[in-house]
């Protein structure tokens, strides 16, 4: 009876494992998803011996996953796709406001913090790099949707 009571869990271990593996699968975005947006990036604190002209950046919302053109580069930190989250929603004059959070994270331990919003097809926000709680860089960015080749 014990041999049977011993597979028993393992099988009820497993499945409730899976279930619960499932059910925490968040709910694939459908207000961002498959986005493009073109912006200016300007840092907001100028380096002491290197002044940054604004630059031009192109932020992607992809299947829960946001990345950036600009800074994916190896020579602007090399971050990678990370996970986007809408934190609220809110009506303003009659138009949908969607606030975005973002992380993008480099080899070297470094974060790549956007927040946002997105109203119409206008978007603005800050990006903040930063490492071990250390900001290095921060910068603001505003643009629009990017218009689709016909």
């Amino acid at each position: 009876m014990s041999q049977y009571f011993k597979i028993f869990s393992v099988i009820t271990f497993i499945a409730l494992f899976g279930f619960s593996s499932f059910a925490q699968r968040r709910p694939k975005d459908k207000i961002l998803d498959r986005k493009v947006f073109v912006v200016t990036m300007e840092l907001q604190v100028e380096k002491e011996r290197k002044k940054e002209e604004p630059f031009e950046e192109q932020l992607t919302f992809r299947s829960n996953k946001m990345t950036s053109m600009q800074m994916r580069r190896s020579d602007n930190g090399g971050f990678q796709m990370g996970e986007y989250v809408i934190s609220e929603t809110k009506e303003i004059m009659g138009e949908e406001v969607y606030h975005f959070q973002a992380i993008n994270k480099n080899a070297k331990a470094m974060s790549l913090k956007w927040e946002g919003k997105v109203f119409g097809n206008q978007i603005e926000g800050t990006a903040t790099v930063s490492k071990k709680g250390k900001i290095k860089e921060e910068y603001a960015f505003k643009g629009e949707l990017k218009e689709k080749r016909k």
